[in-house]
């Protein structure tokens, strides 16, 4: 029964730690783009450029589109410049160099939109169910609160007369606009020309380095926060020591990833570097952790408690349970991870569970291990420290394993036996004998008449109801037989104890007193063993 409350404590455990795994992925799959979207455009990207072999890459909108990103791409600013129509801007527009615009409006979209390449027309002529007019076609949307900003391309006449695609007049205007609601600083824009130019993972020189500070600061931060917290548990008598562990590697990487998770979203990063922390990376770390943490945290409680009451099989008992609980929460929020990176989760379990099949079959013997791991530890026919006969091995049981039970023998050797054939076949096991069983022949000599035998039956009976250690149930000594060499005399008695070494000296006690009886009444054993007939 204790077994099955202790699976019922950990299912409950487990339930909590998966639902809030959940939650967690309900609150990050909100997001509009995610991690399969900016894969899949790349690739589509890619494949389109390598195809764009024309003598008039402008004459259709994804021709343009591609050029401007490849132009923003390397930073050629003023070649995107050339893929935008300036006309008929206001005097205050006209005054920023269009290399400025470009470069400003580059990084406002780069942040908080991707070009779907997809949804974009390779015909000269553009989309004309679109609702737009014929010389307009979508790129895509910004919005601050109430209001939008659509970027549109515009088919406009260039040097020589003929229709090209360009970045319209219209979405150049606004950029001035935009960059007040989405850009950066000028302190930051003054630190990026400083810092020497580069980029990581699609990341700017100060957000790298920004990014960099804030790990250290992080990492410092929960250090003094777990060294306060030390301090404060250092007051607790109970569950100190657990709480210590808790403390020092869980809740810290807890804290850790839950300030980074906060801060990453401070710096403005581009969408395809933000895009891995929009899934929720580091808050599934950070949850994983926590969640690991309480499981350890919970195991330790329940042992501690377990240990107290002389309970040495719960260590062996509650681990298998621990490592398969933490592997279930792991694989769970790689899943979830996966779902709120984008990924269809009906195609990762269906392939998920063709591996689990081949894997299945192929650890045919493991898994079977296992499960007789847990039938051991549900059933609990042994636990560690029982002393026990297994075929023709007998010893202690030093550990139960998830593959294997490891027995000491009397010589001191280690045996690992196999979960599968330990669960499957019979088990003595000595240390469940409640009561210790006294059970002794006397074989005494033919020519003791029969007055005497039975005032030996009388006093060796007394011999039995006056010891303190020894029941009243199934106590007596009878004249069971007749043999060829002497009268049998069957001594039996249940003694009060299931200890083998106090068993050995109350035992000890009975012979002596049983041997003075006889001496008393002058009667002798017979001399004949029966072994010496077999």
């Amino acid at each position: 029964m204790e077994g099955v409350v202790i699976l019922r404590r950990f299912n409950g455990t487990c339930i909590a730690l998966l639902l809030g795994l959940w939650l967690l992925a309900a609150a990050v799959h909100g997001q509009e783009v995610t991690l399969k979207d900016i894969v899949d455009t790349n690739t589509v990207a890619e494949e389109e450029a390598a195809h764009l072999q024309r003598a008039r890459p402008l004459a259709t909108p994804l021709g343009a589109v591609l050029l401007l990103r490849e132009a923003g791409r390397n930073e050629q600013w003023r070649t995107m410049a050339e893929y935008a129509d300036f006309r008929y801007l206001p005097d205050e527009i006209k005054d920023i160099p269009p290399e400025e615009l470009m470069r400003k409006l580059t990084l406002v979209w780069e942040q908080y939109q991707i070009l779907d390449l997809t949804g974009i027309s390779d015909e000269e002529s553009g989309k004309l169910d679109d609702g737009l007019p014929p010389y307009r076609e979508l790129l895509g949307s910004l919005s601050y609160g109430s209001e939008r900003y659509d970027i549109f391309l515009q088919r406009v006449p260039d040097d020589q007369g003929r229709q090209v695609w360009k970045l319209s007049n219209a979405s150049i205007a606004q950029i001035p606009e935009l960059w007040s609601h989405y850009g950066y600083p000028p302190q930051l824009e003054i630190l990026e020309r400083w810092l020497p130019d580069f980029k990581l993972f699609h990341m700017h020189n100060w957000q790298v380095v920004a990014l960099v500070l804030l790990v250290v600061c992080a990492w410092i931060g929960t250090g003094i926060i777990k060294w306060i917290l030390l301090k404060l548990v250092d007051r607790f008598s109970i569950y100190g020591d657990t709480m210590q562990r808790l403390i020092r590697k869980p809740l810290r990487r807890f804290l850790f990833f839950l300030f980074l998770n906060w801060s990453v979203f401070q710096l403005g990063l581009p969408l395809k570097a933000r895009v891995i922390f929009d899934t929720g990376f580091l808050a599934y770390l950070a949850a994983l952790f926590l969640a690991l943490g309480v499981v350890e945290f919970l195991r330790a409680i329940y042992v501690g408690r377990a240990i107290a009451r002389d309970e040495t099989y719960a260590p062996g008992f509650v681990t298998p349970l621990v490592t398969t609980l933490k592997v279930i929460i792991i694989v769970l929020a790689v899943l979830l991870w996966l779902e709120s990176a984008g990924y269809n989760m009906a195609t990762v379990l269906t392939g998920l569970g063709i591996g689990s099949l081949a894997v299945a079959l192929a650890a045919q013997k493991t898994l079977e291990n296992v499960f007789g791991a847990f039938t051991l530890f549900i059933a609990r026919p042994i636990k560690p420290g029982d002393f026990c006969c297994f075929g023709n091995v007998v010893g202690t049981v030093e550990e139960i394993g998830l593959r294997s039970t490891v027995l000491r023998k009397l010589d001191r050797t280690l045996v690992n036996v196999p979960n599968s054939l330990f669960s499957a076949q019979v088990l003595e096991n000595f240390s469940a004998i409640d009561q210790r069983l006294y059970r002794q022949s006397f074989y005494v000599s033919l020519e003791v008449g029969s007055e005497k035998l039975q005032a030996a039956l009388v006093e060796m009976n007394k011999v039995l109801e006056e010891h303190p250690r020894v029941l009243e149930t199934s106590r007596r000594v009878r004249f069971e037989a007749v043999q060829r060499q002497g009268f049998l005399l069957q001594a039996n008695a249940y003694i009060n104890t299931a200890d083998f070494s106090e068993f050995l000296p109350v035992a000890e006690s009975l012979n002596l007193r049983m041997l003075q009886v006889l001496e008393t009444l002058q009667i002798s054993l017979s001399h004949w063993n029966p072994e010496f007939e077999k």
